[in-house]
């Protein structure tokens, strides 16, 4: 029996950028209108987008052709007359020429649509089942994480709209290979031109899903797609339910087989790893998942404090079972935990924004960066990663090295989503942690997740044998700003830091560098210029803002660690190493 609801959509003429969209809604009934509207957002990506400025010549035409009045009533919204009418046709097209994971692509070489940036839904019907149809151009392959209809070739079917919305498709003359793990079968899509290497991908690819998969102890789907879009200097990506979308650096991709230390290049590894975060989501986010995360609402932001759990806990896992799956080395590993920390020590915002309020505040905070970002705010993956790794270090200790972090998110994966396949409630994951490590977890959650104090690095890493030290210990000149190249390769102030000399002498952001102590920074690297400079002495700095020349004089700083070492502690005890082991799986590693 075919759904009420149903979508075609086709791309007639890809070098329009126009998906052509038919939606068909039977058994209206004794209805007198109809409520249509476009979602706001995307799941995963916690921003207001705003796609419906992206729909064009809609129009509204009955079973006998007659064509139906249409009202726009809001930003995302049109009411239709539909009074003695049983069924209608609505069409309209959507301009798809956004190349990200969170919105819509069509050319000559491929289409792409997230289905939440192209579906129209009516109101107050979002949990019907829906059909979807994509018409793709002649020579061209499908590729969607939904189930076909027995019998099509490109026809779907999903339970309700929050499944379809979860669906993007990718179409295109395309690159694939198909692998099965646990006898589930995955297929993993290339579109762009890249120096990628596909046997890599066939090696390297089935052991992050197995890997995942024996964490949680089960494949959770009967069908996955991994789509990829490589595409020259981007990077990100979404999860999805039984997919994922990936962008990455086309040109961006080095050594893909193994050194003599057993490890692969620096950038084909941070693939491997953004492969793993996003299929990681397949358990976490889209199964096991927050309570303010599904069922959504569309039309308006979609708060939660737990953002921290969603993407910390992730992307600790992401890398971590790389490492547990023998995709990278124990000195691959450290290296990465170091560039983290190192990363987050030079954010000032961490001592301003808690974990749990990054998170409330993504919708205007980490997805709208300014030049202020770092002083205000945290990324809850960054630190997140890092306090996920720190509970993991803590449950261990606590529980004398039987039980894991792991074995919290299996916890809750139990109690929540097989039993119950509901969202958690806050503070269940704290409660999780107590009942692995046998401990109340409060005053770790209050310490790591709810306040904004520094870091008891000494507290976490110490009974595991470990410590962290800076890695430059040389006093060097500071300013306390970044800089970015501006137009004709001018030098234009990206940030200044709080409490910074720079602040203090009235350096601002956006002005243009045009010289320090009375030297022209054209062709000079700036931050080894002021790093030369003692501690304590005077530095004239020249800038451009707004046209004008101006004179400043700061008081250089002493420059604080660029970078931090994780390192076995001196006279670390036997039970203490023990626990290292059961973590890392060694008590010594080597560095490439």
């Amino acid at each position: 029996m075919s759904a009420s609801i149903s979508f075609t959509i086709s791309a007639p003429d890809p070098h329009t950028h126009l998906l052509a969209v038919e939606m068909k809604l039977l058994g209206l009934g004794e209805e007198a209108e109809l409520v249509l509207r476009m979602p706001v957002w995307t799941p995963g990506s916690y921003l207001i987008r705003e796609y419906s400025r992206h729909v064009q010549e809609l129009m509204v035409v009955d079973k006998d052709g007659d064509q139906r009045p249409v009202e726009k009533i809001d930003k995302a919204s049109w009411r239709i007359d539909v009074s003695s009418c049983d069924e209608v046709a609505v069409h309209y097209r959507v301009f798809a020429h956004d190349l990200t994971v969170r919105t819509n692509h069509l050319d000559g070489t491929h289409g792409f649509f997230n289905t939440v940036a192209t579906c129209l839904y009516p109101e107050g019907r979002l949990q019907e089942p829906v059909e979807m149809e994509v018409v793709a151009p002649k020579g061209w392959e499908v590729f969607c994480g939904l189930k076909r209809l027995p019998g099509t070739a490109v026809r779907f079917r999903a339970p309700n709209f929050d499944v379809l919305f979860d669906s993007p498709v990718e179409m295109g003359p395309h690159e694939y290979f198909d692998f099965e793990v646990e006898g589930v079968p995955h297929r993993f899509v290339i579109w762009g031109e890249s120096n990628i290497d596909l046997d890599a991908l066939r090696r390297d690819v089935p052991p992050i899903v197995a890997q995942n998969a024996e964490m949680f102890g089960e494949i959770p789907y009967d069908r996955y797609v991994f789509i990829n879009h490589l595409v020259d200097g981007k990077y990100g990506g979404l999860e999805h339910r039984h997919s994922s979308v990936n962008i990455y650096d086309a040109r961006g991709f080095d050594r893909m087989e193994r050194d003599e230390s057993g490890n692969y290049g620096e950038s084909y590894t941070n693939f491997l790893r953004l492969l793993s975060h996003e299929h990681f989501h397949a358990y976490h986010v889209k199964r096991l998942r927050p309570e303010a995360l599904g069922p959504f609402d569309y039309q308006r932001e979609n708060y939660t404090r737990a953002l921290w759990a969603v993407e910390g806990v992730t992307s600790y896992f992401d890398t971590y079972n790389l490492l547990q799956g023998g995709l990278i080395t124990a000195g691959r590993y450290i290296e990465l935990l170091e560039k983290r920390i190192s990363q987050l020590l030079q954010v000032p915002g961490r001592r301003l924004h808690s974990l749990e309020d990054a998170g409330f505040d993504a919708w205007i905070k980490l997805y709208r960066p300014d030049e202020n970002t770092k002083n205000s705010s945290v990324s809850y993956y960054l630190k997140g990663e890092i306090v996920v790794w720190l509970i993991d270090l803590w449950i261990r200790r606590h529980s004398d090295g039987s039980r894991t972090m792991a074995d919290a998110l299996r916890r809750l994966w139990a109690e929540y989503y097989k039993s119950q396949d509901i969202g958690f409630p806050r503070g269940a994951g704290q409660d999780a942690v107590t009942k692995e490590a046998g401990r109340d977890a409060e005053e770790l959650f209050q310490h790591l997740i709810r306040s904004c104090e520094a870091i008891k690095w000494e507290e976490f890493l110490a009974p595991v044998g470990l410590e962290v030290v800076p890695g430059d210990e040389e006093r060097r000149g500071w300013l306390g700003l970044e800089l970015k190249k501006g137009k004709g390769g001018r030098k234009e102030v990206k940030f200044v830091a709080r409490h910074s000399p720079a602040e203090q002498a009235g350096i601002y952001p956006k002005d243009e560098l045009v010289a320090i102590d009375g030297w022209s920074v054209r062709g000079r690297k700036v931050g080894e210029t002021i790093a030369e400079v003692d501690p304590g002495e005077p530095i004239v700095v020249h800038v451009l803002r707004r046209a004008r020349l101006l004179e400043l004089e700061a008081t250089a700083g002493v420059a604080p660690p660029k970078s931090f070492r994780i390192q076995k502690r001196d006279g670390a005890s036997e039970g203490e190493l023990k626990l290292l082991e059961g973590w890392l799986g060694t008590t010594s590693w080597e560095k490439q």
